[in-house]
């Protein structure tokens, strides 16, 4: 079979199974999203504190940047030409935020399996959570060290795990998501924390791409919300998401710090974002720490469709804005995805193999520029589905 029949009939499986994808260009107005001509209420953005719409965000720093004549291009990596005067602006902002050395990627994905790919060593395990994100498996599986997997927010199980092994490593590493991106649920980090104490040689590693910006008083995510910032070793940040920007952000120690830009590959040999970037970054920052209008307002949000799908009598295992509405295969999460969109709501399909098989659902993603008419769209939607 040559190469293009091959990949023609890896498609065809695809389309059989329900999963094929394909990228459509959207348009994207406040809390809206147009599709082939439609309008739709958009809850599958990750704009959690709505800051991708705000206007007077907006203009706040377009007569900012506009002063600073800010170049669009880097023109090299951070090493060679692409640290700019705004990338030390940015780094002083979340320094002073998480007080940790930042190293900045072009992603939260080049990031995780950046770094993760080289923690890895003889003499060091990883031990990750079963439904750590995708990013996150391709820098273990990138690793010349090795690693396990620890049933999801299961710590007993993570524990044996660490008394079989710790004889064998001089070093262990764990490794979570503070809110995991499909079932919007927490890690619980004081618990981390109390492995971390109780075993020696103990690190922890917590990706906050869905926490930063929406938890805590600061918005430093769920490892400030629970003053936890100095027993993490490593935290990860996005700017993609409630953040309104773009990029990717790890907080570490000195040390770790030099090591990363020493050794990894997506650091080294991409070119660096924008200066224009790196200082929308350091702005929409200080802008998000002002905010807590807008995490109380998402909180409120989150809690009222949280009873809705409670009342409803679906499982619900989120404790976030990350909702998702478990729908089952993959023919009836697309059908549900149909129902919503025939309601006016645009809330994308996940289906096996991303998530597990039985286990397919709408990922509701809310923000907090919704107003009550459309929050109370969902909520009777909700009901609506939850009769068929």
């Amino acid at each position: 079979m040559n190469l293009y029949d091959r990949m023609q009939k890896s498609l065809e499986n695809n389309r059989h199974n329900g999963v094929f994808r394909t990228i459509i260009p959207k348009i994207q107005n406040k809390g809206m999203i147009k599709i082939d001509s439609k309008d739709y209420l958009n809850l599958s953005s990750n704009d959690y504190l709505g800051l991708a719409s705000d206007s007077n965000c907006l203009n706040e720093f377009y007569e900012e940047s506009h002063s600073q004549l800010l170049r669009m291009s880097s023109s090299g990596s951070p090493l060679l030409t692409g640290a700019h005067e705004s990338y030390a602006q940015v780094c002083e902002v979340m320094e002073n935020l998480f007080h940790k050395k930042a190293t900045f990627f072009n992603s939260g994905f080049s990031a995780n399996s950046g770094v993760l790919s080289i923690l890895g060593a003889e003499d060091t395990l990883i031990i990750a959570d079963k439904l750590a994100h995708a990013s996150m498996i391709d820098g273990l599986t990138a690793s010349k060290g090795k690693f396990l997997r620890y049933a999801h927010n299961d710590y007993d199980h993570l524990e044996r795990l660490i008394q079989k092994s710790e004889i064998s490593y001089e070093n262990i590493i764990i490794v979570t998501e503070a809110v995991f991106s499909m079932d919007g649920d927490r890690c619980d980090l004081k618990k981390l924390v109390e492995l971390k104490h109780k075993y020696q040689n103990i690190y922890i590693y917590v990706d906050e791409a869905h926490g930063f910006g929406v938890l805590s008083e600061d918005g430093s995510g769920l490892c400030g919300s629970l003053g936890l910032i100095d027993e993490v070793d490593f935290i990860l940040t996005t700017f993609g998401k409630a953040i309104a920007s773009e990029g990717a952000c790890i907080l570490t120690n000195e040390t770790a710090r030099d090591y990363i830009i020493n050794n990894s590959r997506p650091l080294i040999f991409s070119t660096a974002l924008s200066p224009y970037t790196f200082a929308h970054e350091a702005f929409m920052v200080n802008y998000m720490k002002k905010r807590n209008d807008l995490r109380l307002r998402l909180d409120k949000l989150s809690s009222y469709i949280h009873q809705t799908l409670n009342e409803c009598n679906f499982e619900n295992v989120s404790s976030s804005q990350i909702i998702p509405l478990i729908t089952g295969d993959n023919e009836r999460t697309l059908k549900a995805s149909e129902f919503f969109k025939e309601h006016g709501i645009y809330a994308m399909p996940i289906r096996h193999p991303t998530v597990p098989a039985g286990k397919g659902r709408l990922r509701i993603s809310l923000n907090a520029g919704l107003n009550d008419s459309q929050i109370e769209m969902l909520a009777d939607t909700i009901r609506a589905f939850s009769r068929k």
